[in-house]
């Protein structure tokens, strides 16, 4: 009895090999990975601040569903020790320099001149209405600047406090633009095999991405007994997702389709599909609508009345006495981030829809960040930043040459063209190298989506044809005629000749490793539905032509969402691309034109004010003290636009495809190169236009 008690205690604490490599791979796994979670961990060794039990909760569902290597104590004490680092220096520096500056007249002035001589200090001669530090060498930082630095930090603070929410609505739009192809497998592989196991391990095999790993982690957790059956760990999945109705409805129809027998168990996985498909379709629909108001707000509010308002700059800058650092800190930083925050948030809502194509298998993609040149791949980077680097080199020696001419003749430095050619360089160093690494990935991304689209019509022309009874190379002969005008006919006659020439059976006539059809269309999708194809040929022709059919008529139903769904939002993306190549760069263009003419103006005010001589005319003598070049406003308008084409190329590509790395720098190459040749145009020709007006009216 003693022995029999041991044995049974050895054999429970018996540990397989694979056990220990899975138990290694997860340690391994749970160590930080990102700098995120290497700060999380190192604030929480400093300064150990855990949230309350309700919040606790919250943050460790929302790390899990992330998957952060991270505690809620990191990510809380990570924010406290953020916000002080950053706030207490900046208060101490404001404090500093509102204590020991202030304003001195020329008596006060001359006093601290002899009061320095005696303790020999050294004070630098200044205006009487400049600040300066009594205390030499420490002036601390004026409060403007201070009060710009304590909201970045309190942006910041939030930002890092917030992150981990943020990382889970995006891996829930990355996840969920998969779920469509999930079910779609998952009803494929039940059509022929009424096997839920089977059926998600055949989708973790297909799927790549998040779904795929988590897919995985279900089949690892039902080996290991976390859950007693694949319908348990299914259904426990589906609660995460309980926001997304369609999809929940599709996991239960499909569970209960393995309870029926005969039609009745195609009808409930037919039923499951339409499902998802209906859902996405109206969560699209609502998105759309729910989606015109805020591009409205965006657009006016984010990007034209701040480039309008751009033209009282001047004026505000003589009355206010306004430098144009704050209009970079305005302009080039806080606006930037406020636009990229509130355009995250409205993209937060951005419903689940569809998967975008795989070409990773695809041997003609060229490697990431290079590009096809004939046989060879070459580096987009050097391309990119000669070309910036020579165009801006090319502004700057104008702009030196000009400033060298102007204070030569005692003129005045405006630096209109300089500024221009050093902004167009920024812009086409940046835009030749997006257009360069996404150019060649589109089109085959682009092709591989029209093969398909087509691969529905030719798999349902196939399947006709065997229905009959007809063996399936004589059928794949017969359909072949009927698919002649589409490219996926090229899959099928490669198979064909296989069969014919080389004697394959139907799977190794689009499977072998050297010869198979399969190995020149690289697409997951094919790949995968073909599969379940074969497998239905080994239970007869007839499975096999039910299965052409029903898949057929599932890839339809997809391509025919998708396209309505594309088409709800094309409104939006079309008045979104306008906006972002044509309306911005084109208003701005005008707005830059007529606040170099109002400084002009101002400055020629201020010079024959200067003449007036000993007559004291103090309104308007402030007309000549204008702080800002035009080559700084110039510049500083030019940065905002490149950062908008990149924060608007984002939201276009975003609202068009989700999470699409390579349509996003698509987006944001063309935005770059389009919207700031349309801005230097448009300035070009304005300038031309009115610049001799103005000359001609201020010369009089």
């Amino acid at each position: 009895m003693v022995m029999k008690k041991r044995r049974e205690e050895e054999i429970k604490n018996l540990v397989s090999r694979e056990y220990k490599l899975y138990q290694e791979e997860e340690r391994f796994a749970s160590l930080p990975q990102t700098l995120y979670e290497k700060a999380t961990r190192f604030a929480v060794r400093t300064l150990n601040i855990q949230p309350d039990k309700k919040s606790r909760g919250k943050i460790q569902e929302t790390i899990d569903f992330a998957h952060l290597k991270t505690t809620p104590g990191g990510i809380m004490s990570l924010t406290i020790l953020f916000l002080l680092v950053t706030m207490i220096p900046t208060m101490i520096l404001i404090g500093t320099y509102l204590t020991f500056h202030q304003e001195v007249d020329d008596k006060a002035y001359n006093e601290l001149i002899i009061f320095s001589t005696s303790v020999n200090e050294t004070v630098t001669p200044v205006n009487s209405s400049i600040r300066y530090s009594v205390v030499t060498g420490f002036s601390g930082i004026p409060l403007g600047y201070g009060a710009v630095v304590l909201f970045l930090s309190l942006f910041f603070t939030y930002y890092l406090h917030t992150y981990p929410a943020r990382l889970k609505r995006r891996y829930v739009s990355e996840a969920g633009s998969e779920i469509v192809t999930l079910v779609l497998y998952i009803a494929m592989y039940m059509r022929n095999v009424p096997n839920l196991e089977a059926a998600v391990k055949f989708s973790a095999e297909n799927l790549g991405g998040i779904l795929g790993y988590e897919m995985k982690k279900l089949l690892w957790d039902v080996e290991v007994g976390n859950y007693l059956s694949m319908q348990e760990a299914i259904i426990a999945y589906t609660e995460r997702w309980s926001n997304n109705r369609p999809f929940v409805e599709s996991i239960e129809i499909m569970i209960t389709s393995l309870k029926q027998v005969g039609d009745r168990r195609l009808v409930l996985l037919d039923e499951a599909v339409n499902i998802i498909l209906q859902g996405s379709r109206e969560r699209a629909r609502h998105f759309n609508q729910d989606l015109k108001l805020p591009v409205m707000v965006v657009h006016a509010l984010g990007v034209i009345l701040p480039i309008m308002g751009l033209v009282l700059f001047p004026i505000v800058a003589v009355f206010l006495g306004v430098s144009g650092m704050i209009l970079f800190v305005g302009y080039d930083i806080i606006l930037p981030l406020i636009l990229y925050f509130v355009i995250s948030g409205i993209l937060e809502t951005r419903p689940t829809t569809f998967s975008k194509i795989d070409i990773s298998e695809n041997p003609d993609v060229p490697p990431e960040g290079k590009f096809a040149y004939g046989k060879k791949y070459v580096k987009a980077w050097p391309i990119g930043l000669i070309t910036g680097v020579v165009i801006i080199a090319i502004g700057i020696i104008m702009a030196v040459n000009e400033n060298n001419v102007a204070a030569a003749f005692n003129g005045t430095f405006e630096g209109i063209y300089p500024a221009i050619v050093i902004g167009l360089g920024v812009a086409l160093g940046f835009g030749s190298y997006y257009i360069l690494i996404s150019k060649q990935r589109l089109g085959i991304r682009t092709k591989t989506r029209q093969i398909e689209n087509e691969f529905a019509e030719a798999l349902f022309q196939l399947g006709n044809q065997i229905s009959g009874g007809t063996p399936i190379e004589v059928s794949i002969e017969h359909s072949m005629a009927r698919i002649q005008n589409l490219k996926i006919k090229e899959l099928f006659s490669r198979a064909l000749k296989n069969m014919k020439m080389l004697g394959f059976t139907f799977s190794q006539a689009f499977f072998d490793k050297e010869y198979g059809a399969i190995r020149y269309y690289p697409s997951k999708m094919i790949k995968s539905i073909m599969r379940t194809v074969v497998e239905s040929s080994k239970k007869g022709v007839s499975t096999a032509s039910l299965a052409m059919i029903s898949i057929s008529r599932y890839l339809k139903g997809l391509h025919d969402t998708q396209e309505e769904v594309q088409d709800q939002l094309n409104d939006t993306l079309n008045s979104l691309k306008f906006q972002s190549y044509f309306l911005s760069p084109l208003i701005s263009g005008i707005v830059v034109t007529l606040a170099v003419v109002i400084m002009r103006i101002l400055t020629e005010i201020g010079k024959k004010v200067a003449n007036f001589g000993s007559i004291n005319v103090p309104f308007l003598a402030q007309f000549g003290q204008v702080k800002i070049t035009a080559f700084e406003f110039i510049l500083i308008v030019s940065i905002y636009l490149i950062e908008t084409a990149f924060i608007l190329a984002m939201f276009i590509n975003s609202i068009e495809s989700g999470e699409d790395k390579i349509g996003r720098q698509d987006v944001t190459g063309r935005s770059l190169v389009v919207g700031f040749i349309v801005f230097t145009v448009c300035l070009l020709l304005t300038l031309a236009l009115f610049g001799p007006l103005i000359e001609n009216t201020l010369t009089q």
